[in-house]
């Protein structure tokens, strides 16, 4: 997130200030929550430097939160909670904003507080300000933030291009820096960051780890003119992109080099997603990594023991060598006293028989040896059937966790990798092998439920005109149901247009085709299920079901789709129709 998209999202939430501050959370070390209520926006205010990745944007859910609040929670408690949010401001265009809240102190005194959020590099924070003086702090006392000190942001170092800086003389500064590009491009320009100057690099059809020449100045020149129009008549384009490796990114600006995942009219609706997807992500990929690390633990013990095993075995399968050995001293007749290192027998076994020497133990006769032998030869025997047995046990241990590797590979869902996780251990309960440092209970996010093939209790089914059948999905888990098991060649998927709502399958009859009065059907269904019902009139997407994407990673529900089309439903003419209007 970087000085751009906070000055589109500040702008946003500017427009439904001023708003009350019901409650306040600290889930995280440097990260809070605000519980915020107005006439047009009743939702959780998240501000987040945690990872050291700067967020700021809207939350749907609270978060689980610590029963013990923090001693900054508290304070921030005692002098914002039932106060209000009357103005946000922002450092030029760096990652710095200032939210102005109207408050009270510990006596119940109205008082006037900043929070200030400084995600301008490592020595950030966030910080509640009082008459110049950082009261209460989340981050440590080297940052700027450090709690008793006054406040000082780093002086500005690049171009802020809201101040209408000659972007001629700008572009000619950038293409002579002898910098690639892309890092000519984000260290003059105040705000952007590396994805948004990759996007108007790519447009621009400039280079972006090359140096630039005197003859890209135009170019550039055009880029922050572009740019500085956006920031100007604030035409921002909300869009969440997915990386290959499945991560998010959230674009104010189109993002021209990665194809868009989802398009959405709010900025804050958009910052919503894209906090659930990065919260789902870094989920996943936590998950991942702890169920790799079973893996190879338990690879790595069951290895070394298949491998010590099959030495044993090796040595224990020469059993009938010291049987042999017992009988040869045996039928030679004679008894060596103690003290002798071998004795020369006849080998009877070989054809034609030969004479050998046969070791001793020199603590014991000849004949005592023997017996020996004889002992040594039914202990090994017994080792050797044994060691067969648990040989094989163990090379079909390998070969399983072998095939799960492959599967491990392929996962891209958290309920994969729980399955996988609970297959290890059980591998690793039937070996005896310790997982340290592994929690005794794995907890599922609740937008992760599973979801029964058999029962499915995530999806409503309608009989609908003309033969065919509609499928609801009632939760995040029943629409990733119906896009992960239900959907059929032939069907077609609808949603309602840019807002949340319930995915829905239309199915057409056994060899007939759908037809307009069973697709109106459906759009109405979905229109109704969505958060646009309220509304009246909602936009509807169809699109056939085989042009649904689900993004390895992705949270349950959320899918991408190409070459749609829309249907405008009227939900109260239709409710008029069945009688059930006002």
């Amino acid at each position: 997130m970087d000085g751009i998209s906070l000055y589109a999202i500040r702008h946003e939430i500017t427009g439904h200030l001023p708003l009350k501050v019901q409650k306040i959370y600290h889930p995280l070390g440097k990260e809070l929550l605000f519980a915020l209520w107005g006439h047009k926006l009743k939702s959780y205010l998240v501000l987040s430097l945690e990872g050291a990745r700067p967020f700021v944007g809207i939350a749907q859910h609270k978060p689980d939160t610590p029963r013990v609040p923090s001693g900054v929670c508290l304070g921030l408690r005692k002098r914002l909670e039932g106060g209000t949010l009357r103005q946000i401001r922002q450092e030029g265009l760096d990652r710095i904003l200032y939210f102005d809240f109207s408050g009270h102190d510990e006596l119940g005194n109205a008082r006037d507080y900043t929070l200030v959020f400084d995600g301008a590099g490592g020595q950030g924070g966030i910080g509640l300000v009082q008459a110049d003086t950082i009261e209460l702090s989340l981050t440590p006392a080297r940052s700027r933030l450090a709690a008793g000190s006054e406040y000082i942001p780093p002086e500005p170092m690049k171009h802020n291009l809201l101040l209408n800086p000659d972007v001629t003389h700008l572009a000619r500064q950038i293409c002579s820096s002898e910098m690639p590009a892309l890092m000519g491009l984000i260290s003059h320009v105040e705000g952007i960051g590396k994805e948004h100057a990759t996007s108007m690099l790519s447009q621009a059809g400039l280079p972006a780890r090359k140096p630039l020449t005197p003859d890209d100045v135009e170019p550039m020149a055009q880029i922050l003119e572009a740019i500085r129009e956006v920031l100007a008549n604030r035409r921002f384009s909300a869009a969440l992109y997915i990386l290959r490796s499945g991560e998010p990114l959230l674009g104010v600006l189109p993002l021209h080099h990665i194809e868009p995942a989802r398009a959405y009219r709010s900025l804050l609706e958009a910052t919503s997603e894209y906090r659930e997807y990065s919260a789902h992500f870094e989920q996943l990929k936590s998950l991942e990594s702890q169920v790799k690390s079973i893996h190879k633990r338990i690879t790595a013990k069951l290895t070394a023991k298949l491998k010590a095993q099959e030495e044993d075995l090796l040595k224990a399968e020469e059993y009938d060598k010291y049987r042999v050995w017992g009988e040869l001293i045996h039928a030679s007749g004679r008894n060596l006293p103690r003290g002798h290192h071998e004795i020369k027998v006849l080998d009877y076994y070989q054809n034609p028989p030969c004479e050998i020497y046969v070791p001793l133990d020199p603590g014991f006769t000849s004949s005592e040896n023997a017996r020996r032998y004889y002992a040594k030869y039914s202990k090994l025997q017994r080792t050797a059937k044994v060691l067969q047995s648990s040989t094989k046990e163990v090379k079909s241990q390998v070969a399983l966790l072998d095939e799960i590797k492959q599967r491990l590979i392929q996962a891209d869902d958290i309920n994969s990798l729980l399955s996988i996780q609970d297959e290890l251990m059980a591998i690793a309960n039937i070996a005896r092998i310790r997982i340290p440092g592994r929690k005794h209970k794995t907890l599922k996010p609740a937008h992760a439920k599973k979801v029964s093939r058999k029962r499915g209790r995530n999806v409503e089914t309608l009989q609908g005109p003309d033969g065919t059948t509609g499928y609801i999905g009632i939760s995040s888990a029943g629409n990733d149901f119906l896009v992960r098991h239900l959907r059929r060649p032939g069907d077609i998927w609808l949603h309602a247009k840019g807002v949340k709502g319930a995915h829905v399958l239309l199915r057409p009859a056994p060899g007939r085709d759908i037809t307009q009065s069973a697709l109106d059907w459906a759009a109405i269904l979905a229109a109704k299920h969505s958060e646009a019902a309220s509304s009246g009139k909602v936009e509807v997407d169809w699109v056939d079901a085989g042009a649904i994407n689900k993004p390895g990673g992705s949270p349950p529900g959320f899918v991408t789709y190409k070459g749609e089309k829309t249907i405008m439903v009227n939900i109260r003419e239709d409710e008029d129709r069945d009688g059930h209007g006002p």
